[in-house]
């Protein structure tokens, strides 16, 4: 595990999933962390579990500029400085039960989710930027997806706001990591979470989705300790950088079995 004493880490959509494990690994490897999310009950269960030495709770809503700000400047307040953020913040039923392909996407829809995704991570970044750019240091790390590196039918919303924080990712960085700043997203692909539950539950869709990971499902764990790798000062020259953890979902097309069973 990557030393992360002394430094201070704001993660957002802590309060469940990949951000909740993101919380739980960055204060294993010694930072104060702030758990911010819309859920609040959730979100002080995180913070009881990690302790009020270590961490406290903030609500944010990523699409509210007011909020976003706020919840900086509550981070500088407490500890005086933001070393890392962690960008979670998700509405997966949305995306699983709404999203689908762009000529039949009721506008609605793709407005929230590119309103939450995109202009979300913007906002996050631009603010968390700040203060770190003010620092001159800090480590940005954003949450993509491999379906926004790769073509997923029926999700258009997603992808597209998706892809657009992994473009964000490049030129943020760019600008920003001359002075001291780092980028990185992290792309991972099916994550077994709670909000996913849904779909784990069904034997025959779990077959599936094993059967597009070589390695095995992700946890939310293993994207939690590669963001903390990020945040440390191991990755010190990492910025910029599109990183995926996917299990070799993006790396193949079918197994040897199906090439065998095709030779013969």
């Amino acid at each position: 595990m990557s030393d992360l004493g002394g430094k201070i880490a704001l993660i957002t959509g802590a309060a469940s999933g990949i951000g909740r494990a993101g919380a739980r690994a960055f204060a294993a490897a010694g930072a104060s962390v702030v758990v911010s999310d819309l859920n609040e009950k959730n979100g002080r269960a995180v913070v009881a579990e990690l302790g009020d030495d270590k961490a406290m709770f903030q609500p944010l809503d990523v699409r509210s500029s007011e909020q976003v700000q706020a919840a900086v400047a509550a981070t500088v307040a407490r500890f005086g400085r933001i070393d890392a953020f962690f960008h979670n913040a998700m509405n997966v039923p949305l995306v699983n039960r709404d999203d689908t392909r762009s000529t039949e996407l009721a506008e609605s829809v793709w407005r929230e989710i590119i309103d939450l995704v995109l202009t979300g991570t913007f906002l996050c970044c631009k603010y968390v930027g700040q203060q770190m750019l003010k620092q001159k240091s800090g480590s940005l790390i954003l949450t993509a997806t491999t379906d926004a590196l790769i073509g997923q039918a029926g999700l258009d919303a997603y992808t597209a706001a998706k892809g657009g924080v992994v473009a964000l990712t490049r030129s943020l960085a760019a600008g920003v990591s001359p002075e001291g700043v780092r980028v990185n997203a992290i792309c991972p692909s099916f994550v077994e979470t709670p909000h996913q539950a849904p779909f784990m539950g069904n034997p025959v869709e779990r077959r599936k989705i094993e059967d597009m990971h070589l390695m095995g499902i992700l946890q939310p764990e293993e994207i939690a300790d590669f963001a903390v790798y990020l945040a440390s000062d191991k990755a010190r020259h990492m910025t910029g950088g599109i990183h995926v953890v996917d299990s070799g979902y993006t790396a193949f097309k079918g197994r040897m079995d199906i090439k065998a069973t095709v030779a013969r």
